[in-house]
């Protein structure tokens, strides 16, 4: 039975040690998606070389996603109905991508939440993490059997950063 673990922490280095920790301690890069609400300021956009050329970000944090969107195998930007812009980096992505090509809304909750329950998440917990990005807060999340996700429990309790629970 897979399981999700998401962590929110404050700032991007926090961010990034614990995705490198992950990774150096075996949890499968493609187990491992990371979100944050973007920019919406297009003076200060530019275009990640990858293959797929629409692939979109701007944002104070541009090396970061870069380097995140390289480290993880991919990289979205879009914009959320209701939410506004999000970058989402991992194997998140098609499935976020797909969700959000309808650019609809379901019932009460917007299209982020509803993908968000696609992870096990409850609806109170899926608009409690869109809140936590839209105050600029970032999103790990790393799904997978309950070894892998007991593992990654372990790696994040060590590095004492974030706040995280299993859905």
């Amino acid at each position: 039975m897979k399981k999700s673990l998401i962590a929110v922490y404050t700032n991007h280095d926090d961010l990034m040690d614990a995705i490198n920790r992950l990774i150096e301690a075996g949890v499968a890069r493609e187990h491992i998606s990371a979100l944050a609400k973007g920019e919406d300021t297009p003076e200060k956009s530019f275009e990640i070389e990858k293959e797929n050329d629409a692939i979109l970000f701007w944002g104070k944090q541009g090396a970061f996603w870069g380097g995140l969107f390289g480290l993880l195998a991919g990289g979205l930007f879009s914009v959320v109905p209701g939410f506004g812009p999000l970058v989402a980096a991992g194997p998140i992505v098609s499935s976020l991508a797909g969700l959000l090509g309808g650019a609809a809304t379901f019932g009460s909750a917007s299209a982020l939440a509803a993908w968000l329950a696609d992870f096990s998440v409850e609806a109170a917990e899926a608009k409690k993490y869109e809140d936590l990005l839209n105050e600029g807060k970032l999103l790990l999340i790393v799904h997978g059997g309950p070894d892998e996700i007991e593992k990654a429990q372990n790696i994040l309790r060590e590095l004492g950063k974030g706040e995280w629970k299993i859905h």
